[in-house]
C-alpha cells in the first residue's frame, strides 16, 4: 500500500522503528530508481558508436555521439579545400580504338592571320580529345518469321523452328540482364519499366520484369550453391547478420564471405542452425562479433571483431568517473592494436602480439581488462570477464596472413542488403528470398574477381538459352 504524504511526516516526526525501516525503504526505492533511470539514459545514448546498431539508426541531431558529448571538432590542417598545388593529376584514359575519328584543322595560321590548306604542313601528334556519348537508340528489335510451307509431296504444312540460341520470349539476354541489374542496384519494378522505356525506347511491362527477375533466380542457383561451397572451403572468411522483413515479419539475412567469394542467406531464424546451414562444414578462420551463435567454431579458429569490441567499450566510456575513464583507457588500447595491425598490413606486413609494436600494447591491454573485471561497476566488470573468457580469440588474426583484426569487410558487405531492406521493405514470398539471396552474391562475388556484373548475367540468360551449364563468377578468380 503506498504511504500518503501526511502518513509518512507523521511517521517521521513520531520517530522510532517505524521511521527507520520506512527511511531504509525510502533508501532502497531511490537506489533502484536510479539504476533504472540510468539504464533508461544509457540505452536512449546508443548509437553507431557504442554498440552494434547500424550508422543509419543513428538520430541526426545526435551525429552518432553521446548524449553528453560534446561534438569533436576536426583539426584543421590549413589547407584550402579541393585539390592541392602540385599534387599529380588524374585525368580518365583515352579509348585506343574509338568508334569514330573526327580529325580537325585549322583554318588560318594563329600569329600572322593566313589562310592554311591542304598544301600546308602537319607538324607534331596531333592532341587529342574524346566525347563519349550514348546513341540516340540503343534497342535493336529483330523479327523472326517463321515461314509455313506445304510439301510438294503430301502437301502437309511444316512451320519453321526458332534457331537454337534465339530467345523464345521477348527480351533478349542483354536486356535481361539490364532488368536484373536494376533490381540489385535497388530500383523497384515500376522504375525500371520507366527508365528502360525512357532511356532505351523499350516497352516493357511490371510483370514482364516480375518474370525477368524470377527466371533470372532460377539461373543463380547453381551459381549460389558454387559461391556457398567456395566460402566454405575458404581458409579466411567473415560473417555477420542482420535483420530482413518478409511480408511485414522480421527474419535474418546472413552474409559470409573470402577473399573471393561472397555468399548471402536469408533464414527465419538468427539461431545456431542458421549459421550451421550458411558455413557447413567451414573449418578455416572465421571473423565475425562476439555472438554466441559462432561458438560451434572452435576458438582456435575464431577471432573476435575488435571494432565491435571496442564499441562495447565506448558505450562505458561514455559514463562519468572511474568507470568511464576505464572504459576509455581499454577503448584506446583496443583501436591501438587496431591501427597497429592496419599500419603493418598496408606495408605488407604481419605482427605478432607477443614481439614487436603489438608486445607491449598486448601487456597493458591484458592489464586494464584484469582491473576492469574487479570493478565494482557490474556491467564494466562482467564485459571484463567475457574478454578474459575469450582472450585468445583477440589475437588470431596475428597467426594468419590474410586475417584481420575486425569484421569491417563483412559489415561492409551487408550493407548494400541493408539499404535494400530500407528501400523496398523487403521481400513478399520465400521465392523472393531466393532472388535476394543469389543476386546480393553474385553481385559481391563479381566484385571481388573485378568481374562486370552485366557482361556476367549476360553470359548466364546466354548458356540457360543454349542449354549449357551456368558459368560461375568466381571463373575469373
Amino acid at each position: 500500500m503506498q504511504l500518503k504524504r501526511e502518513d509518512a511526516a507523521r511517521v517521521a516526526r513520531a520517530g522510532g522503528e517505524m521511521a527507520e525501516r520506512q527511511a531504509l525503504a525510502l533508501f532502497e526505492l531511490v537506489g533502484e530508481l536510479t539504476e533504472r533511470v540510468e539504464a533508461l539514459e544509457r540505452r536512449l545514448g546508443r548509437n553507431s558508436r557504442n554498440s552494434s546498431l547500424p550508422p543509419s539508426s543513428d538520430r541526426p541531431d545526435r551525429q552518432a555521439r553521446g548524449k553528453d558529448e560534446p561534438k569533436r571538432e576536426r583539426k584543421r590542417s590549413g589547407r584550402k579545400q579541393g585539390g592541392q598545388d602540385g599534387h599529380t593529376g588524374h585525368g580518365r584514359a583515352l579509348a585506343e580504338e574509338p568508334d569514330e575519328i573526327v580529325e580537325h584543322r585549322p583554318e588560318r595560321c594563329r600569329k600572322c592571320g593566313r589562310e592554311l590548306t591542304g598544301a600546308d604542313r602537319a607538324v607534331g601528334r596531333a592532341a587529342r580529345h574524346q566525347v563519349i556519348e550514348l546513341p540516340d537508340t540503343v534497342v535493336v528489335t529483330t523479327e523472326h518469321r517463321l515461314v509455313k510451307l506445304r510439301c510438294a509431296g503430301c502437301r502437309t504444312h511444316t512451320r519453321a523452328e526458332l534457331p537454337e540460341g534465339v530467345e523464345p520470349g521477348a527480351f533478349g539476354p542483354r536486356l535481361r540482364a539490364t532488368v536484373v541489374m536494376l533490381a540489385v542496384m535497388l530500383l523497384s519494378r515500376r522504375a525500371t519499366v520507366t527508365l528502360l522505356g525512357d532511356m532505351f525506347g523499350a516497352k516493357i511491362s511490371v510483370g514482364s520484369v516480375q518474370r525477368i527477375l524470377e527466371q533470372a533466380s532460377d539461373a543463380l542457383k547453381a551459381p549460389w550453391e558454387a559461391i556457398q561451397r567456395a566460402v566454405q572451403a575458404a581458409e579466411v572468411a567473415h560473417a555477420d547478420e542482420t535483420s530482413w522483413r518478409r511480408a511485414g515479419q522480421r527474419i535474418w539475412l546472413w552474409a559470409a564471405l573470402s577473399a573471393t567469394a561472397a555468399c548471402y542467406r536469408i533464414d527465419p531464424s538468427r539461431a545456431r542452425p542458421a549459421a550451421k546451414a550458411l558455413l557447413g562444414t567451414f573449418d578455416g578462420l572465421l571473423i565475425c562479433d562476439r555472438y554466441s551463435v559462432y561458438d560451434f567454431i572452435d576458438p582456435a579458429r575464431r577471432q573476435a571483431c575488435l571494432s565491435h569490441l571496442a564499441r562495447n567499450f565506448q558505450a562505458l566510456a561514455e559514463r562519468p568517473g572511474a568507470c568511464g575513464e576505464h572504459g576509455r583507457r581499454i577503448r584506446g588500447l583496443i583501436d591501438d592494436v587496431i591501427r597497429a595491425d592496419t599500419k603493418a598490413r598496408a606495408g605488407g606486413q604481419q605482427i605478432a602480439w607477443h614481439t614487436g609494436p603489438l608486445n607491449d600494447i598486448h601487456d597493458r591491454l591484458m592489464n586494464a581488462v584484469e582491473a576492469g573485471e574487479r570493478s565494482r561497476t557490474p556491467q564494466l566488470s562482467r564485459l571484463c570477464a567475457t574478454v578474459l573468457d575469450i582472450w585468445p580469440t583477440l589475437w588470431n588474426f596475428t597467426e594468419h596472413s590474410d586475417a584481420e583484426a575486425t569484421n569491417n569487410r563483412c559489415e561492409r558487405a551487408i550493407r548494400h542488403a541493408v539499404l535494400w531492406r530500407k528501400t523496398s521493405l523487403g521481400t513478399q514470398t520465400e521465392a523472393g528470398d531466393r532472388f535476394v539471396e543469389r543476386i546480393l552474391s553474385i553481385r559481391e562475388t563479381c566484385r571481388l574477381n573485378q568481374q562486370p556484373l552485366h557482361s556476367y548475367l549476360t553470359d548466364v540468360h546466354n548458356a540457360r538459352l543454349a542449354g549449357q551449364p551456368i558459368p560461375s563468377p568466381l571463373a575469373a578468380a
